[in-house]
Parts: C-alpha cells; sequence; structure tokens
C-alpha cells in the first residue's frame, strides 16, 4: 500500500509538473520579447540577414585570388593521324603521295595549377557596394518585421483582455438576472404576479446565456492568435498577468506628443535603399565601357608514355605560364546604351516611389492620430453613457422590487445596459488599437 502510493503521489506531481510546464505567464513587454525570438516571420528575417552577410562575403570573395587544381589520365584509343608530303621524307617519292603520321603516345596525363587575381573590373566593384547595400535591405526588412510584430502583439494582447472583461460584465448581468428571476419566480408561486414577468426575466437570462457562450469562444480565438502571433504552441497554455486597468490609466490624452520623422520611418528607409540599388545598378552599365583586367600563374606537369606509369618512375615535364589579360568592349552596337538607358529610367521610377512613400506615410501618420483622438473622445463618451445607464438600471431594478417598474421595463433597462456596455467595450478596444496604430506609424522600434 505505502510502495502504490508512493507512486501515485509521483504519477500526480508528474502531471502537475507538465502542465506548469507547458503554462507560461506574460506581461505585454515579455509577450513582445518573446514574439521577436520566437515569431516564425521573424525568424526568418534573421536568417535572411544572415544570407545577405555570406553574400557579401561571396562577392568579396570573387577579387581575392583563385587558385585552381587540375589533373587529367587520357588514354588514347586511337592516336590522332596526321598527313605529310612522301617527298619531305622521301626527295623519290611522287608529288602527290601523302604519308600518313602518328605524333603521340599512348597515354598522356598531367597535372596542373592555375592561379589568378583580378586587377580592375567595374563590375566588381559596384557588385561589392550593392551586395553591403543589399544586406542593409535584409536588416531593415527585419526591423520592419519587429515594428508590425509589436503591433499585432499588442493588438491581439488586447484584444484577449477586452474580451475576458467582456465576459466578466455579462456574467455579473446574469448572475443579477438570475438573482432576480429567482425572486420573480418564488413571487410568481405566491401568486403575486403573472406569469409573463417570469417569461420576460427567463428570456433576458438566456439571451444573456448565449452572449456569454459566444464570448468564451471569442477569448478562445483571441488567445489562440495571441500565441500564433508570439510563436507559442497553440496547445501550450498562457496567462496574462496585466488587466484592463493597467492601460486603461495609460489613456490619458487624446494624442500623443511623439514628433513624427518621415526619414526615420522604417517603410521609408526601404524605399531609399532601393534607390541606392537603382543608383548602384545605373553604375554597373556605365562602368561595362571600362575594361577588365586579370593576371594569371599557369604551372603545368605532363606525363607521356605508351605505357601506363603516371604513379611510377615516369618522367614528368614542366610548362609555365604567367600572363595578363585585357578585356575590352569596343563595339555592341547600342546594347550597352540601351541598358544604361533602362536603367536611368528604374533609377527614375524609384525616386518617384520614395517622394510617394514620403507623401503616404506623412499621411499615415497625421490619419493614425486623428483616429487616435477620435477613438479617445468615443471611448469618453461610451464610458459615460455605460455609468449613466449602469445607474438607471440599478434604479429600475429597485422599482422592480418594489413592485413599482414592471418585468418588462426591467428587460428593456437591462438591455439598454448591456448595449452600453458592448459598445463601452469596443470603445476601449478601439481606442487601445488606435494607440497602437499611432505608435505604430512612427516606424521605430
Amino acid at each position: 500500500m505505502k510502495k502504490n502510493l508512493i507512486i501515485a503521489l509521483f504519477f500526480v506531481s508528474s502531471i502537475a509538473f507538465a502542465q506548469d510546464e507547458n503554462e507560461m505567464s506574460f506581461s505585454l513587454k515579455e509577450a513582445q520579447d518573446y514574439a521577436m525570438e520566437n515569431n516564425y516571420g521573424n525568424k526568418k528575417a534573421l536568417l535572411d540577414i544572415d544570407i545577405s552577410k555570406k553574400k557579401v562575403w561571396e562577392t568579396t570573395a570573387m577579387g581575392l585570388p583563385q587558385v585552381n587544381a587540375e589533373g587529367k589520365l587520357q588514354k588514347f584509343l586511337d592516336i590522332p593521324v596526321s598527313l605529310a608530303p612522301a617527298n619531305s621524307f622521301n626527295p623519290n617519292a611522287p608529288a602527290d603521295e601523302l604519308v600518313e603520321l602518328q605524333f603521340g603516345l599512348n597515354y598522356n596525363n598531367s597535372v596542373g595549377v592555375t592561379a589568378s587575381q583580378l586587377i580592375f573590373d567595374g563590375s566588381y566593384i559596384v557588385g561589392l557596394q550593392a551586395a553591403k547595400t543589399y544586406k542593409n535591405l535584409s536588416i531593415s526588412n527585419q526591423i520592419k518585421t519587429e515594428v508590425e510584430l509589436k503591433e499585432a502583439v499588442n493588438q491581439a494582447y488586447f484584444t484577449v483582455l477586452v474580451a475576458e472583461e467582456n465576459t466578466v460584465v455579462m456574467l455579473k448581468s446574469l448572475e443579477t438576472v438570475s438573482a432576480i428571476l429567482a425572486e420573480t419566480e418564488a413571487m410568481y408561486a405566491e401568486g403575486l404576479i403573472d406569469e409573463q414577468s417570469v417569461d420576460q426575466l427567463t428570456l433576458t437570462a438566456n439571451e444573456i446565456k448565449t452572449s456569454v457562450g459566444i464570448a468564451n469562444g471569442q477569448i478562445d480565438f483571441a488567445r489562440k492568435l495571441l500565441k500564433l502571433q508570439m510563436g507559442v504552441d497553440i496547445a501550450n497554455k498562457i496567462t496574462l498577468t496585466e488587466d484592463l486597468t493597467k492601460f486603461v490609466s495609460e489613456i490619458k490624452t487624446g494624442s500623443e506628443e511623439k514628433e513624427f520623422n518621415v526619414e526615420s520611418h522604417i517603410d521609408y528607409d526601404l524605399v531609399a535603399t532601393n534607390v541606392r540599388l537603382m543608383k548602384l545598378s545605373l553604375r554597373k552599365e556605365k562602368y561595362s565601357f571600362l575594361p577588365s583586367i586579370n593576371v594569371f600563374l599557369n604551372h603545368q606537369q605532363q606525363n607521356m608514355s605508351n605505357d601506363f606509369d603516371a604513379f611510377g618512375a615516369g618522367k614528368w615535364f614542366p610548362s609555365t605560364v604567367l600572363g595578363a589579360s585585357l578585356n575590352l568592349p569596343i563595339l555592341t552596337s547600342g546594347s550597352r546604351l540601351a541598358k544604361m538607358s533602362q536603367a536611368k529610367i528604374e533609377l527614375d521610377k524609384s525616386e518617384i516611389s520614395l517622394k510617394e512613400a514620403e507623401q503616404g506615410l506623412i499621411y499615415q501618420s497625421q490619419l493614425a492620430k486623428s483616429n487616435y483622438d477620435t477613438s479617445y473622445e468615443a471611448y469618453i463618451n461610451q464610458k459615460a453613457n455605460m455609468n449613466l445607464s449602469k445607474k438607471i438600471y440599478d434604479k429600475t431594478v429597485l422599482k422592480y422590487k418594489e413592485g413599482v417598474a414592471s418585468s418588462l421595463e426591467l428587460a428593456q433597462t437591462q438591455n439598454q445596459y448591456l448595449t452600453a456596455e458592448g459598445k463601452y467595450i469596443k470603445s476601449l478596444l478601439d481606442v487601445m488599437t488606435a494607440k497602437s496604430n499611432l505608435q505604430k506609424s512612427y516606424g521605430t522600434k
């Protein structure tokens, strides 16, 4: 018995430990930090930066010394035949007679090493600059991912809290209605009121129960969305350690004083980086008119024999060449000029896109600020309306208990209160979302 009890306790504690291990708690800041490390999109953006760094080195290596080794083992199944006038070897031979000659041996083996170094190539210079710019573009894309991810986690976190607050409010309303319904049913049993009052309150209670069920489903999906944004396994449980009170207390004014600077916006930086890439593309086409220069050194050893002795003591004959090559384009029938013109047009388009992005980002920031101001004003009004409808509802409850108000009046004020509460909850989510969007509109981490 004692042994079985120990095993059972160990089993239960193991299950509890596993449950605790899978359950995580997050404040909003902790949720954002966790998302930065575990969100799938951000992970891929960080890997893109690693790829771009390797690309820079790949391009850099093209201008460094290159060394290649080559080995050949060749057996001539048919040695090439050359023809020569026979009288070259025999003066008495007819003038039109030819003699067949085979120059070569059965085996021709060789090993060699070639070293080369790029001295000048305009395309290489531009390519190296483009690779570094591409790396900066990858970094900017990753920053943009973080900005958008932070805002997405904000909204998902707020949505969960608002959905939970909405459920709490409806449960309190259901509790109040259920208590009144129980009193009404008792009064009906004693014949003090009619059946319609019971039916009216029962209908109201059932509607609230339905709304509670829908709200619970919204909480579940809101939590799953938050876990998806954070990179948490959907099956894991998470606990949010901050409540709405903290965030509501931070909504003090209808606007934020942060000054908008379009040049610090990550989207502007991305378009500006594309302009730099187009400039490099134009420069590359201009450099195509310049020559490219390389130097090289080639050393080769050859072994020739009628018998295979490449790995024996056969004699090897050396051959060494040191040289330089110059490639100078002279005539391309206008193709280079056409490419350069296309690159210039692409640069003009990118500069237009930069101006368009500048104006669009300014507009979006101003719109986000206006939406925040409007949402804040609506939040204040809906909060006042909710408090007023709650006051009316509480008075109607007292009147109903005193027999002054009817069940229909009670149901009407109940619905009015729930409607006002729903609008308040929505306005609360709207203002927090608008604030998050305003912060995102600045385009900085």
